[in-house]
């Protein structure tokens, strides 16, 4: 399968002369099938619109996974054009979270905040909830696993012909409970993608605030003998030139890592 990156950022799009090489877009991440062009998109960012107007096929079933609740991973859904296409069968999938509704959805596209009720849409997205454990999501077959984030979130494993992708974005380390069952959960993927949002400087000022930093993204990659880590859900405005000296420094401790840029794909 083919993996893209749509959008990169994290919290809202960012757009600076010196940030834009690494892509201003928040999170979307498309995977597809290359044997049967079926595809699955992991969270619906801004970077969702671009994705939207690429999908040029006939229209087909297109499965939109949530890993949370929050604006940024939420906010290019009503932006999403084959929801305004007649044909297409997209569905919704939001985590089982705590005190979750899956009318929240809904809501994001009712007045005052958007002008075009869901109902309206040519082609409605259904909205469904998956929980931890083993799912079947189109022709994808994922498992799921709790993170530590504010509000919760989950990472999703998506099982490859010659290897797996694990897309952990939103996670703050250091509650043994979550982080040993993750770090099993994680073993030997082909590709792991997790949040550094923070650098080890900025992380001690941001405790409760559900993120990673890059030392322990490459450190917990090393760990669990992953194939390849992408750096991911980087901080608004983090220039390309940090961004660049990050992935050097991960490198350091752990050869195999990139800082996820939008377009950079990969096959697994």
């Amino acid at each position: 399968m083919r993996v893209r990156f749509w959008g990169v950022r994290g919290s809202v799009p960012w757009a600076t002369q010196n940030s834009i090489g690494h892509g201003c877009n928040t999170p979307c991440v498309e995977i597809r099938d290359k044997r049967t062009g079926a595809e699955l998109v992991l969270d619906a960012g801004s970077g969702i619109v671009g994705l939207g107007e690429e999908l040029v096929t006939e229209p087909r079933q297109i499965p939109i996974l949530l890993t949370h609740f929050h604006w940024d991973h939420l906010q290019g859904l009503p932006f999403f054009s084959q929801f305004y296409q007649d044909g297409w069968k997209p569905t919704i999938w939001a985590p089982t979270l705590a005190h979750v509704d899956v009318a929240w959805v809904d809501t994001i596209f009712q007045q005052p905040f958007f002008p075009v009720p869901i109902e309206a849409l040519p082609s409605r997205p259904a909205v469904s909830l998956v929980g931890p454990g083993e799912s079947v999501i189109g022709e994808f077959r994922i498992r799921a696993i709790p993170l530590t984030h504010p509000g919760g979130a989950f990472a999703y494993r998506i099982k490859g012909t010659n290897g797996d992708v694990v897309y952990a974005t939103d996670h703050e380390f250091g509650n043994p409970a979550i982080d040993e069952p993750l770090a099993e959960f994680c073993k030997g993927a082909a590709e792991l993608i997790l949040d550094a949002h923070f650098t080890p400087e900025e992380l001690p000022f941001r405790k409760g605030w559900g993120h990673g930093s890059w030392l322990q993204c490459a450190e917990f990659a090393k760990r669990v003998g992953a194939g390849r880590l992408w750096l991911f859900h980087h901080k608004p405005g983090r220039p390309d030139d940090e961004l660049t000296e990050i992935a050097a420094r991960a490198c350091e401790v752990f050869a195999p890592t990139k800082a996820a840029s939008e377009c950079d794909s990969f096959e697994v």
